[in-house]
């Protein structure tokens, strides 16, 4: 009876880990006939173009020619970098065969890509579905709950100051992002302020800040001022080149607060992500980045009587270190004798407060909706 009872657990124990195994494996895709003839080789292995194998699987590719990153998604979203051997999968890490390959203008990926990877982004069907063991996915993950809000400069840093009235930018950012605090928070949403009270934060502190909260998403608040006082408008920026003058000479000011701060040293990359993987989701936040600067400009011009200049992009240091997606929003330009007067009315700074509320929320609803934008 105790021999029968001992073979009866090692019989239940093998088939507990072969179920275990065929649940761990990932879903295995066969290379389309359609490819073969693509096929080229590589430093002895076999290469299909990713532009092609897109096509075919009808999977969206967007190709980052800054930092030779391709983001291709479906059900899921898989990050390659040209010269790497590393990608991304679903905010995993894997290491592929060989490195992807950029040449002539063509992306070019490891046939065994397909086989053990791109399957988990086109719905093939995964082993776990044949034994009928259902697959896990970790809940809450598409879910938008915490957001830090950045008000700019504070303490000795006063930001831009109006020509007309001298109204400090300090306590404009300071003000509006109170507001928008209150009206995310009604909402449901976490919200983690870098400051709440006119003191300076230097800008890696802020950093840090973000970083280390858990949070989904950073909103640095800020106002514009220019050499020409007949500049006006509304602006959002996520990273990237800066794309002209004014983008940079914004630029150039909002980072002067960390040049002013003495001592200080700059955040260094997380530990455990080596530079390829580091650049790799800068990436994929980029992505998201500039989703999210999109709906708030969306909303601004839809809500608010201002001259909208739109989208930009420039490497401020808030944005370029932050690990999750983030936005700095320029609500106007304080050094414009009209806008200045706008900003001293507190009916049109809680109009203001509640039109990014509405574009962060619109990013929220799609990126939920979306789960991370793979639908």
């Amino acid at each position: 009876m105790r021999l029968y009872l001992r073979y009866k657990v090692i019989v239940i124990f093998i088939l507990a880990l072969f179920a275990a195994g065929c649940a761990a494996k990932a879903p295995y895709l066969r290379l389309d006939s359609s490819l073969e003839g693509d096929i080229r080789v590589y430093n002895d292995l076999q290469y299909v173009p990713l532009v092609r194998l897109c096509d075919t699987y009808k999977i969206d590719c967007k190709w980052d020619s800054y930092i030779r990153t391709a983001i291709i998604s479906k059900s899921g979203r898989i990050i390659l970098r040209a010269g790497s051997d590393r990608i991304l999968v679903n905010g995993n890490d894997r290491k592929l065969s060989g490195a992807v390959i950029f040449t002539n203008g063509a992306v070019f990926v490891p046939v065994s890509f397909v086989r053990n990877y791109l399957g988990l982004i086109v719905g093939a069907e995964p082993i776990e579905k044949v034994h009928k063991i259902p697959a896990y996915r970790p809940s809450g993950r598409y879910m938008i709950k915490t957001i830090v809000i950045d008000p700019g400069h504070g303490g000795r840093d006063a930001g831009a100051v109006g020509k007309k009235l001298r109204l400090k930018e300090k306590y404009l950012n300071l003000n509006l992002s109170k507001k928008l605090k209150n009206i995310l928070e009604e909402h449901g949403i976490k919200v983690i302020m870098t400051r709440e009270s006119d003191v300076f934060i230097p800008l890696q502190d802020r950093v840090r800040m973000a970083n280390s909260s858990g949070a989904d998403l950073f909103i640095s608040i800020h106002a514009n001022a220019s050499r020409s006082r007949a500049m006006n408008g509304f602006e959002c920026y996520y990273l990237s080149e800066a794309t002209d003058d004014n983008a940079r000479a914004t630029e150039a000011f909002e980072n002067a607060s960390f040049e002013a701060d003495e001592g200080a040293i700059a955040v260094e990359h997380p530990k455990g992500l080596d530079k390829t993987l580091w650049d790799m989701r800068l990436t994929e936040n980029r992505r998201e980045s500039a989703e999210l600067a999109t709906q708030i400009c969306s909303a601004v011009e839809k809500n608010i009587v201002t001259r909208n200049r739109g989208t930009k992009t420039a490497r401020f240091y808030v944005l370029k270190w932050t690990t999750i997606p983030s936005a700095l929003v320029e609500t106007g330009y304080i050094s414009n004798k009209f806008e200045e007067l706008k900003f001293k009315d507190e009916a049109y700074i809680d109009r203001f407060a509640e039109v990014i509320a509405k574009g962060i929320l619109s990013y929220k609803d799609k990126y939920e909706r979306t789960e991370g934008f793979t639908q």
